[in-house]
């Protein structure tokens, strides 16, 4: 008889990890262990909604257990291990991170804690339990400031910005110790500024959308909204972690991202346009941690993966605009 997958996501009550869950579900591909910690970054209860969303569309899941739900740390050796026990994992769809590229300045020593020490314990854990297929989140902030455009996966990544984007660019290396070593399929996915429905609120998407109901909300507009970002809808994403899943690849590093940069002022009419309000902005110097670009190559998850972005800017936005305003209870009317 053939073992069915038990995929294990960390990071599963976020915004791209909830998403994921949801949709191993929907294409019942195994059981799905949830793994989050519900950290207090941003409100635990917007986590806890994400949970208790994917619980009420999928009952049935809940009642025959191919859903669990486990509260809890990558840091802690002891669950780790017995998840890995008690479920027999044979997917990892690794999220779990601490997230935030300005915050991660001024507490480097948890970033490392977790991003990469925690990265560390399920890579253990996956060699010593034979897991099928490891893939990990990374990021397109490993790129830094660079002048080779579109950023391509073949680059050095050798000076990155923030300490977020160090914790992440060596947790990647540190996968491919695992990989020569141990032999450990291990599949990087670099994302590229993710947007969409359940979107954290720290990020400017869900800020902006925010400004536009709230006059007393202020936009700091980096660049005389000059800067660029390769916006990526978050089903696009999960479109690229299901075939990497899929498909065990010894060891390769993947950007996942629209191939599209879209300046911030553009963005922000957009966003206005949705709304039909002005969105309070001041202008502000970039950030040390923030390059002037993102701008994902894709032409290497297309290859491997089958990746094909299917999803504007513009209707992306209209589907975030309209689960924002249902979720928060938005009137055509509201100041």
């Amino acid at each position: 008889m053939v073992k069915s997958n038990v995929y294990l996501v960390t990071g599963g009550a976020g915004f791209v990890g909830s998403h994921l869950v949801q949709r191993l579900l929907e294409l019942n591909l195994g059981q799905v262990i949830l793994l989050d910690n519900f950290n207090d970054y941003y409100s635990p209860l917007i986590k806890q909604r994400n949970v208790e969303l994917i619980q009420t569309r999928f009952p049935s899941h809940v009642l025959d257990r191919s859903l669990i739900v486990i509260r809890g740390s990558i840091n802690d050796v002891e669950l780790l291990q017995m998840i890995f026990t008690k479920y027999e994992i044979t997917h990892i769809a690794h999220l779990a991170a601490l997230a935030g590229v300005r915050s991660s300045t001024t507490q480097t020593g948890k970033y490392m804690e977790i991003n990469y020490a925690g990265t560390q314990n399920l890579l253990d854990l996956a060699v010593s339990h034979k897991i099928t297929q490891f893939v990990f989140a990374s990021t397109s902030s490993v790129y830094g400031q660079t002048d080779k455009l579109p950023f391509v996966e073949s680059d050095s990544c050798a000076q990155p910005l923030s300490p977020y984007a160090a914790t992440k660019r060596a947790a990647e290396m540190l996968a491919h110790v695992y990989n020569n070593i141990h032999g450990l399929n291990v599949t990087i996915l670099r994302l590229f500024n993710v947007y969409g429905p359940r979107g954290r609120p720290d990020m400017m998407p869900f800020k902006l959308m925010r400004a536009a109901i709230d006059p007393s909300c202020i936009i700091d507009v980096f660049d005389d909204g000059e800067i660029k970002r390769d916006w990526t809808y978050v089903d696009d994403v999960v479109d690229g972690f299901i075939s990497a899943l899929k498909k065990p690849l010894s060891y390769e590093i993947i950007n996942i991202g629209c191939g599209n940069p879209l300046k911030l002022s553009t963005f922000i009419e957009y966003i206005e346009h949705l709304s039909g309000k002005r969105i309070s902005k001041r202008a502000m110097e970039s950030h040390k941690t923030e390059p002037s670009i993102t701008y994902c190559d894709n032409s290497k998850a297309r290859e491997l993966l089958g990746f094909t972005p299917k999803t504007t800017v513009r209707e992306g936005l209209e589907k975030t605009w309209n689960w924002f305003r249902e979720e928060y209870a938005i009137d055509d009317d509201s100041e």
